[in-house]
């Protein structure tokens, strides 16, 4: 969802920037074999990189080259990641990629997923997904909380699979909430709207206090902004094991 510097009480960041939504936290999806059924694939679908400059379009092939890496056998190094983005990259919706310049956003913020215009039908929504390298490059030097189910975000990993766990815990996101259309939709007026409220108190640079239906606003966006998150937890721990196991094996992208 969209960040901004906003007033303390109205922050976002604080449950967005750590890497923002939601996945089906109990399934791997191997390859061809994701556990999500892909409409087909529209022009202008999938996963698009229309808006990454030529330098970007460079290190987003970093990112690439490793979530397709396979075995001596062919098999993928990184099944969950592998069949995020695959799903993804078939899938019938518009999933724009960005790399925007860190100093754009505040610190803790290393990921974003955002809905940018719904599809009533379900078909062709819109969406965003963003990393902020930079971002990434400091987190993984700072010490980091224990995760519930054992892990350690960044830990142990180069730089590209630091941007490879991000990208895999948006992708997660991407598709817990495409693939089911009332799920979307709650996003969309719960969290999209919410925040585009608040971003235009702050553009207006509102003094007043929130309203109490704007405060209600808010603590509804956030219950479900945590329950999405508590949802990918054993995804995005899947993931970083591979990624750790994918660096045992000699996969690892130099950086």
């Amino acid at each position: 969802m969209s960040v901004c510097k906003l007033p303390p009480a109205t922050v976002l960041l604080a449950l967005l920037s750590s890497m923002s939504l939601l996945a089906t936290a109990q399934h791997l999806w191997p390859r061809g074999a994701v556990g999500l059924e892909c409409p087909r694939r529209a022009p202008s679908s999938g996963l698009l990189t229309d808006r990454l400059s030529a330098e970007q379009i460079e290190r987003w092939g970093e990112i690439e080259r490793l979530v397709l890496a396979e075995d001596v056998k062919g098999q993928p190094l990184h099944p969950t990641l592998r069949g995020l983005w695959e799903w993804a990259d078939a899938s019938s919706h518009a999933i724009h990629l960005e790399l925007p310049e860190s100093s754009k956003v505040s610190l803790p913020t290393v990921g974003i997923f955002k809905i940018e215009r719904l599809d009533p039908q379900g078909i062709r929504h819109v969406v965003v997904i963003r990393l902020y390298l930079e971002n990434i490059d400091r987190a993984r030097l700072r010490p980091k909380a224990v995760r519930k189910g054992g892990f350690v975000p960044f830990k142990k990993l180069g730089k590209v699979e630091c941007y490879a766990e991000v990208l895999g815990h948006e992708l997660a996101h991407a598709a817990n909430i495409l693939s089911d259309p009332e799920r979307a939709r709650l996003v969309e007026e719960a969290v999209e709207q919410t925040n585009g409220l608040i971003l235009a108190r702050h553009r207006r640079r509102d003094p007043a206090p929130l309203d109490p239906e704007l405060r209600q606003r808010l603590i509804e966006r956030d219950r479900l902004l945590k329950e999405l998150e508590a949802q990918i937890v054993a995804t995005e721990a899947t993931i970083w094991r591979e990624l750790r196991a994918g660096e045992r094996a000699g996969t690892r992208v130099r950086d």
